[in-house]
């Protein structure tokens, strides 16, 4: 009887399986492949001969699946009136740049993957998501026609048109293509252009000085005198006869680019250099920070000033904008500010007598590194001013309580800043005379 039951339950579930499986079959589904999306935010940006490319990894694949199967993005640049066509841009691009990028863990359907991290362990990771720099230098390569896609023939009885030669300045071009781990490049993204106008002339004859308040620099105009000259607007003229312009011929395609128009303006970097700690990693070459100039916005004088730093080095290089365009760099000029200046001398001291004690009050120093306040006094038998607090006092008054009634004392203060080992001290003040009671 066991045993009738235990086959009636077996042919049951046997049947179950069977009804299972049967159903319609369709064609083979294709494989599940992950290409990462195109990276479709780019930007450029000239520093004379420097271009720094900004570019945000893509964070998701092209069908919008998570994690991104992205390891590495290439980024390409091509010199030329046009960009080339978006299937050739590996064969007639220059690679400028491979950012390694660190994949994130795969996780399970229906839950959400962690967000990109900012960094990694090393300075040198990065993730998909991320926003990264890389720096593209000219020379002179760069600055010519690169190469052409060959035309493809019409045919026998067709021929095609010759090449117009491109008129104005080249152009810079740039765009990121994204590979798998497999290998499999992402779709081309947006692409991003400059015009390869000429640059201005740096400024030359950098200088730089300090006081207590803060650091000034000077320099000479870009192009010197005469581009100093050709910067100012020159008076009308009106001519004693009426004279007729003549016609001027098309400009030849041949001629250099014009250097950019508009007047001459000037922007300032600078590099705080500190020491760096034993077993910091080297910052990686796609992490790399465009120039931020000091000045808020461009300058037409050749001066500047800047906040000072005691103990620490500085450098300044200065570069000339026109039309938008940057020259290159001046010279670097570096200072390291110490501080020499003393406080300004204490003014307003008075005296006044109490019982058991003089009474000293006076007016505050606006420094902004004070220190605080050293009194001097002479009293009966002293021949000179002697030092009567063995530490600065912060506030601008003092109670000398150790005093004699019936005896004159002399007192001045002098002003101490907070440099260290030996502060810096200002003269004394005017001296005082009061008599104890």
């Amino acid at each position: 009887m066991t045993s009738r039951r235990t086959r009636h339950i077996a042919a049951i579930a046997a049947l179950a399986l069977v009804a299972g499986g049967c159903g319609k079959k369709g064609p083979p589904l294709p494989p599940f492949v992950r290409i990462p999306a195109a990276v479709e935010t780019i930007d450029a940006a000239r520093f004379g001969d420097d271009i720094y490319v900004t570019l945000t990894l893509p964070a998701e694949n092209i069908d919008a699946s998570l994690p991104a199967d992205v390891v590495r993005v290439d980024v390409y640049g091509y010199t030329g009136a046009t960009a080339p066509p978006r299937a050739r841009w590996v064969e007639l691009g220059t690679l400028v740049g491979t950012i390694p990028v660190t994949a994130l863990p795969i996780t399970s359907p229906g839950t959400v993957p962690p967000p990109a991290p900012v960094g990694g362990p090393a300075a040198t990771s990065v993730f998909p998501g991320n926003v990264i720099t890389i720096v593209d230098t000219l020379d002179g390569d760069e600055l010519r026609q690169g190469p052409v896609a060959p035309v493809i023939p019409l045919g026998p009885e067709l021929v095609s048109p010759p090449l117009a030669k491109p008129s104005g300045p080249l152009h810079r071009f740039y765009v990121a293509i994204p590979f798998s781990e497999r290998g499999r490049p992402g779709p081309p993204g947006k692409q991003v252009d400059l015009a390869l106008t000429p640059l201005p002339e740096p400024p030359d004859g950098l200088q730089v000085a300090y006081d207590p308040s803060g650091i000034s620099l000077t320099w000479e105009p870009s192009g010197g005198l005469l581009g100093f000259l050709f910067d100012r607007p020159l008076l009308p003229e009106v001519p004693p006869f009426d004279f007729v312009e003549p016609s001027s011929s098309p400009a030849s395609s041949d001629a250099e680019p014009a250097e950019p128009e508009g007047p001459t303006t000037y922007q300032v970097y600078r590099d705080v250099l500190r020491p760096t700690s034993v077993g910091q990693a080297p910052s990686a070459p796609w992490r790399a920070n465009p120039p931020a100039a000091i000045n808020e916005m461009p300058l037409a004088r050749t001066t500047a000033r800047d906040a000072i730093e005691f103990g620490v080095e500085q450098c300044y290089t200065v570069r000339a904008q026109r039309s938008g365009v940057l020259s290159e760099p001046s010279s670097r000029v570096c200072v390291t500010p110490t501080d020499v200046f003393p406080p300004a001398v204490p003014t307003g001291l008075a005296a006044v007598p109490s019982d058991g004690a003089i009474n000293l009050i006076w007016e505050p120093n606006s420094d902004r590194d004070l220190g605080g306040y050293l009194i001097l006094r002479r009293g009966p038998g002293d021949a000179t001013l002697r030092q009567l607090t063995s530490a600065p006092v912060t506030d601008a008054r003092y109670r000398d309580a150790a005093v004699e009634p019936g005896a004159q004392y002399s007192y001045a203060v002098v002003a101490v800043d907070r440099r260290t080992p030996r502060p810096n001290a200002s003269a004394p003040s005017a001296t005082i005379d009061e008599v104890a009671r």
